[in-house]
């Protein structure tokens, strides 16, 4: 059977662990039956890490004696029809050991992207639900906003009203100026109220104020209704004007500028009390949207599985990502390696319908200056986040206002554990 088509370790778990067992009982035995040397190390275990899974397999293949212990001490139902085939190898094991194996692989790809889906579906319900709250909320400023308009209307009635009542007082003490003390007493009385209504017509101001302020806040989540509100309240602003021929001046408000444009890229500001390059700061910045996060392949996948062969390390940092991916459907993911594409049939099949792109440098040009030169290329609106250990390529991206994360923080943010010195290997899969 071909080492690419026999069956994962996580398919023959059940077969594998059996094996342990077995190894284990034999010990238990009298007279005792070692098990065989490279087991013995694993007999203590309770859970088994791939590496284990792996060591396991690699005894029961190489050591037939034991196999044909565990094949007698197993049954189909303990260990599954792909663990029996394996241990037990009868006719025609070979294509229907890799068949069960395939179909497992499917029926996982499946529920990956089941899951994904369902993601998606509970954001987007809380989107409609956040939309659905802010129009009731800009419908009670319309509303709000309109009793303000009313009551300002009656309050520049009554402001002139007063003013024609001043203006025949005025007339009357000029014709009449024996009674100079009632004619004093009715300009008292129409002083009173007209500061009264001043202070209506401030307060109406106030009002109107504050719901132009709602109506800003607004506009940030809804642009075309905050568009509609603002002719209504241009229509409001003509009303303040008639009232400033009058003789009222209501306070300016002064226009907002329009933001200088851009002329650099900002780095994405974390939260208060979170540090740099640490694994929450990594999470936070692939959930800020329209992020990019570009990472340096061969990096990362020397930080964890430098004893695999490189292209093992590319489909191991792939799985890892396209995984990552579906927790952050925001963020747009790009693994640069060195090199050409030896295994594209993959990565174009998997790799870009799961969310992560790949790029190969080009001949005679490093993953490094690629990198480099993709920060040059985005936006500078979009947030990009540079994940290498790599000195220039980090002076090169902080230079560009990119954020910056370590390939050892991404690693645990996908699932590989690290050891507690960074700049060793070593890891375990959760």
């Amino acid at each position: 059977m071909r080492t690419g088509d026999s069956p994962a370790n996580e398919v023959l778990r059940e077969a594998l662990i059996a094996a342990v067992e077995v190894a284990r009982k034999g010990q238990k035995e009298k007279p005792p039956v070692d098990p065989p040397a490279r087991l013995k190390q694993l007999l203590m275990f309770k859970k088994f890490s791939e590496r284990a899974l792996g060591q396991v397999r690699d005894v029961v293949e190489n050591d037939e004696e034991f196999r044909a212990r565990v094949v007698e001490a197993v049954s189909k139902e303990k260990v599954g029809r792909a663990g029996w085939l394996w241990l037990a190898r009868p006719d025609g094991w070979e294509q229907e050991c890799a068949e069960l194996s395939a179909a497992a692989a499917q029926e996982s790809e499946v529920a990956a992207d089941a899951q994904s889906h369902q993601v998606l579906e509970q954001k987007l319900r809380r989107a409609e639900a956040a939309s659905e709250k802010a129009e009731r909320q800009r419908d009670k400023a319309v509303r709000d906003r309109d009793g303000a308009r009313l009551e300002a209307t009656q309050a520049r009635a009554e402001a002139r009203h007063s003013q024609e009542e001043s203006r025949g007082l005025a007339a009357e003490l000029a014709q009449t100026r024996g009674d100079r003390d009632t004619i004093q007493k009715n300009l008292e009385r129409i002083q009173r109220k007209e500061s009264r209504t001043d202070d209506r017509l401030k307060k109406a101001q106030r009002e109107i104020e504050r719901l132009n302020k709602q109506l800003r806040d607004s506009r940030q989540h809804h642009e075309e209704e905050a568009r509609k509100l603002k002719e209504r309240l241009a229509a409001a602003e003509e009303e303040v004007a008639a009232a400033r021929e009058a003789g009222f001046e209501p306070p300016k408000t002064p226009e907002p500028e329009s933001p200088p444009p851009l002329t650099r890229r900002t780095p994405v500001a974390l939260p208060p009390g979170m540090l740099k390059d640490t694994v929450d700061a990594a999470e936070h910045l692939l959930r800020t949207p329209k992020v990019v996060m570009l990472v340096d392949g061969y990096n990362v996948t020397f930080k964890s599985w430098q004893e695999l062969p490189v292209r093992e390390q590319r489909m191991r940092l792939l799985q890892k990502l396209e995984e990552m991916s579906a927790r952050y459907p925001e963020a747009e993911v790009v693994v640069v390696f060195d090199g050409t594409a030896t295994d594209y049939d993959y990565i174009s099949t998997t790799a870009r319908s799961l969310g992560v792109t790949v790029r190969f440098s080009p001949a005679g040009v490093e993953a490094d200056d690629v990198i480099i030169e993709r920060c040059r290329d985005y936006p500078l609106w979009q947030p990009l986040v540079v994940v290498s250990h790599d000195s220039r390529v980090r002076e090169s991206a902080r230079s560009l206002g990119a954020n910056l994360v370590q390939p050892s923080k991404l690693l645990v943010l996908m699932g590989v554990e690290m050891d507690d010195q960074d700049d060793l290997v070593g890891f375990a899969v959760r």
